[in-house]
């Protein structure tokens, strides 16, 4: 499991590389200040000292795509990446995790090589790579919680996710400042090298992910014993062939409450993060006019908070738990209270900053990371309320949950496209981002269990119950001699 989380972080990491490169990569691949001068308008809503070095990166290729057609490119990619959650999914569930998360990487890579040959062609060509780019990573997350359904031990699973997870956020930041980089010193001219390089980067983890990963502990030809019974045991669930595997209750699941809160709540917590992940560059550029090499370098700082907090929040969380002091349930309530709730007042407030720069990132900084409570809060409770069929659940919320990606980027295009005054045009998309929040945060907190559903525990012929499972094996189950805080 050690091993498991180690590749599964850098494996998200490497997935958010190749998602977010192109937010820092279009501001050098569209002049926006230019197309300000061609429109007579201003170039940056802060009126700042524009380097006029920076306007002129190694490369001279730029394209003249206006505000609405970048939003739809970055958007894109989410309109793939939806298509594929729920069909992810089902693979894991049927085939193992192994070979659909590799395929995942492999097949982004190789498209993130193709992304500046697509450019070169057309704004539609590039939207159709990003619309492929969305596919392959589709079924990142739904493989993702599915394995971690049989290899997290429960008292740590909430640290094994939330640090596995938060691969997604340390692979922003480097690829924000990676991006930034390359964009102004990388060869083929600049910007085409952000997407060679990080091409590269997801095939050799590839190979790494081939050697050393497998689908559970019953399958890992390394695991010692004592190892793989304390899991399994743990779990309370164990699996004894592929063949075994049992249907999947729809219609439990469908009447569900928990599900369609978590349904509900995980687009209002993507909606924040992919605003961020989508807009971020942008709204630095627009409103600050800051270089290349500081806009990305800003801008990965509220990615770096998410993955400490996110981190944090998930030792913390398993850490009471274990002590006793307060119920899961409960746990989660004051972690879902924090992402959802403190964020939405941070953003609010973005808007009211005026020309301060670093007043602005902090801002932002903080209702990233605060926002980063939601995997412990409740992103960690799809393993929670149906261990064994966790994979399928987070496919249907996160397919649901994508659509915010989709909306977020031309959103902000409209917007910053029609209001005159660019910081109220900002003001406006934060504003709607923090009321998203708010709403989920409602809606979680309403429907919210942590305990496994009846519908998870039909024919229960090869699983047992985890609470009679640890009844019946008392008597030798194998203590984690691995050091539990640190699993």
């Amino acid at each position: 499991r050690f091993v498991l989380t180690a590749l599964f972080f850098l494996g998200m990491m490497n997935m958010y590389m190749m998602r977010a490169n192109l937010s820092v990569a279009m501001v050098a691949m569209v002049d926006s200040k230019q197309l300000a001068r061609n429109k007579n308008q201003s170039l940056v809503a802060c009126n700042a000292d524009i380097q006029e070095d920076e306007l002129h990166y190694q490369n001279s290729e730029t394209f003249e795509w206006d505000s609405p057609t970048r939003g739809w490119i970055l958007g894109a990619f989410y309109y793939g990446y939806m298509t594929t959650q729920i069909i992810g999914g089902f693979l894991e569930h049927k085939f193992g995790g192994k070979i659909v998360f590799g395929g995942a990487v492999f097949m982004s890579s190789l498209l993130s090589m193709l992304t500046p040959t697509m450019a070169r062609m057309g704004p539609w060509y590039l939207m159709a790579t990003r619309v492929l780019l969305g596919v392959s990573q589709g079924p990142m997350y739904p493989v993702h919680h599915g394995m971690w359904g049989k290899w997290a031990p429960p008292m740590a699973r909430s640290k094994l996710i939330s640090i596995t997870m938060t691969g997604t956020n340390i692979g922003t930041a480097l690829s924000y400042n990676l991006s930034g980089y390359l964009a102004r010193h990388g060869f083929a001219g600049g910007w085409p090298s952000v997407f060679y390089v990080m091409g590269i980067i997801g095939f050799c983890w590839v190979i790494l992910w081939a050697i050393f990963a497998y689908d559970s502990p019953a399958k890992h030809p390394r695991i010692s014993e004592r190892e793989r019974r304390y899991i399994e045991q743990s779990i309370g669930t164990h699996y004894k062939q592929d063949e075994d595997m049992p249907k999947i209750p729809w219609r439990g699941i469908f009447t569900s409450p928990i599900f369609w809160g978590l349904f509900i709540g995980h687009f209002c917590s993507n909606y924040g993060h992919y605003n961020l992940l989508t807009n971020l560059p942008s709204y630095i550029d627009q409103v600050f006019g800051l270089s290349i090499k500081d806009n990305s370098a800003l801008a990965a700082i509220p990615f770096i908070s998410l993955w400490f907090f996110t981190t944090l929040a998930g030792w913390i969380a398993d850490s009471i738990r274990e002590t006793k002091r307060l119920s899961t349930l409960n746990v989660r309530r004051i972690l879902i209270v924090i992402a959802q709730f403190v964020p939405a007042i941070f953003l609010v407030s973005a808007g009211y900053l005026g020309c301060n720069p670093a007043a602005a990132i902090l801002v932002v900084t903080l209702a990233a990371g605060f926002g980063g409570f939601a995997t412990p809060g409740f992103k960690v409770c799809h393993v929670e309320i149906a261990p064994r069929y966790s994979g399928i659940l987070y496919s249907l919320t996160n397919t649901f949950a994508t659509i915010s990606g989709q909306v977020v980027g031309p959103i902000a295009g409209y917007v910053t496209g029609n209001v005159a005054d660019v910081r109220e045009a900002w003001r406006i998309v934060y504003y709607v981002g923090a009321a998203v929040s708010a709403l989920g945060g409602f809606v979680v907190l309403a429907t919210l269990k942590t305990d496994v559903q009846s519908w998870a525990r039909i024919d229960e012929d090869f699983y047992e119950l985890e609470d009679e499972k640890k009844k019946k094996s008392e008597a030798f189950i194998v203590k984690d001699d691995f050091t539990e805080d640190a699993a």
